[in-house]
């Protein structure tokens, strides 16, 4: 059981699922809370830090020289000329005021007043995986900090959000079947330029293992290897966690990844224990789920 599409497009990513994980971490923090602010302000720290130590833009020592890279980074991927330029140090990490806000301004629900003059980034178009990268590992990052363990609880709602998003702007198209929505996002990420290739298989009978097989998956030889070399279990795969919210209308949920191969290419082999919403699986769950076509 399993689909396969291609990408040609590598190096950049679509806009829009930017513009769906800036939404969907800023409707998971909630509203005007010091917290909140305090969150996006230790992101944007954790967002430079990781710009910085993949070569992306020079060392804060360079200060100038830093700014105008970083600002260049920013406005090249159609965030406006009112990128900050004025910089601040925090914890010994240099940080831009507001970084998380100048690239969040599109991270609006579709068909709101994020106008061009307001510095927000056009429908569509395709910005750095880089950029795109560093967002995750901020926020993976800051999470993990702050909640531990119970940072992945946020994630996958940080999924839910992100399909509400890419659904309603017309990115993902609708299906009232859950196979057919799955194709559906996979067939999104990877025209997106998140990955070259994937497919999945379920093992076991009933099914109990959930098996990925990416092909180049920039997120597992960055994010995810620098995470978990930091000593956290946490999985922020955008195309992982909405998954996740699909699979989970069939009462399924997902443990830690058990089994991981990443190739020095990003060819990547997964395997996840799945639990069903019941104790066990009847005979009737077992028939349905080995009659379903993905």
């Amino acid at each position: 059981m399993n689909r396969r599409v291609r990408s040609e497009t590598r190096g950049r990513i679509d806009r829009t699922a930017m513009d769906a994980l800036f939404y969907a971490l800023l409707k998971s923090l909630g509203h005007r809370s010091t917290q909140r602010r305090a969150t996006l302000e230790r992101m944007g720290s954790e967002m430079t830090r990781y710009l910085v130590e993949t070569g992306t833009v020079p060392s804060p020592d360079r200060p100038e020289e830093f700014a105008r890279s970083l600002r260049k980074l920013i406005i090249k991927n159609g965030y406006g000329s009112r990128a900050p330029m004025r910089f601040r140090a925090e914890s010994g990490v240099t940080s831009p005021p507001g970084l998380v806000d100048v690239l969040a301004r599109a991270g609006r629900p579709p068909g709101g007043r994020a106008s061009r003059a307001s510095g927000a980034p056009r429908r569509g178009g395709r910005v750095d995986w880089i950029l795109y990268e560093a967002v995750l590992y901020g926020m993976t990052k800051v999470l993990d900090d702050q909640l531990g363990v119970q940072a992945q609880i946020i994630l996958d709602q940080i999924g839910t959000s992100m399909l509400d998003y890419l659904l309603e702007a017309g990115a993902i198209k609708k299906s009232d079947d859950p196979a057919k929505l799955i194709q559906n996002v996979i067939d999104y990420f990877v025209k997106a330029g998140y990955t070259k290739s994937f497919r999945f298989e379920l093992e076991g009978a009933p099914p109990d293992t959930f098996v990925s097989r990416y092909q180049s998956a920039r997120y597992y030889t960055t994010v995810y290897r620098r995470i978990q070399k930091e000593g956290s279990a946490l999985l922020s795969c955008p195309l992982c966690l909405i998954g996740h919210s699909v699979w989970a209308t069939q009462g399924w949920r997902f443990g830690n990844i058990f089994e991981l191969r990443v190739s020095r290419g990003g060819d990547v082999v997964s395997r996840v224990k799945i639990y069903p919403s019941t104790e066990r699986f009847t005979e009737k769950d077992a028939l349905r789920l080995s009659q379903m076509k993905v």
